[in-house]
């Protein structure tokens, strides 16, 4: 079993932290919006420093980042990658067990937008999101009834 945490991005972070960034999500962005290096680069660090962003690190490893947003009555999954290597080992639905938690103890609903060729929608739909909305690039996802303290799918469910 792998040892997953998660910590604060660091300025000498940032670097790698594109580059995983690109290496997983590239593909989904340049299908969607198309791919312009400096302004999803500028973008990604505008915030991967702020305390809502942070790094996915197992087994003493690098692995990916993940970043939320708490509005009012939501807590929206802004961003959540890994790379390759580490997806498909139960650390990315782990991730979002741990949010969904975290938005059933804030009396919240938990949200995220996938890209329409992003094969993750698949996990997501698996766990128990559902499309609420979308458009011609992106679906926007809800778990169900996170606010109302509902069980959250485990992986013996999920």
């Amino acid at each position: 079993m792998s040892t997953v945490c998660l910590r604060a991005a660091r300025e000498e972070d940032l670097a790698w932290l594109f580059e995983a960034f690109k290496t997983t999500l590239k593909p989904y962005v340049e299908w969607a919006w198309g791919w312009d290096e400096d302004f999803q680069r500028n973008g990604l660090y505008k915030h991967a420093l702020d305390a809502d962003f942070r790094l996915v690190i197992v087994d003493d490893k690098l692995a990916g980042g993940i970043r939320t947003e708490e509005q009012d009555s939501l807590l929206f999954v802004r961003l959540i990658f890994l790379l390759p290597e580490f997806q498909r080992r139960e650390i990315g639905s782990g991730l979002l067990r741990a949010e969904a938690m975290r938005a059933k103890t804030l009396n919240k609903q938990l949200h995220l937008k996938v890209v329409r060729t992003n094969p993750a929608k698949a996990l997501y739909e698996r766990m128990g999101f559902f499309v609420i909305e979308e458009d011609q690039a992106t679906y926007h996802m809800r778990l169900p009834d996170t606010a109302e303290h509902t069980p959250i799918p485990t992986e013996s469910t999920a």
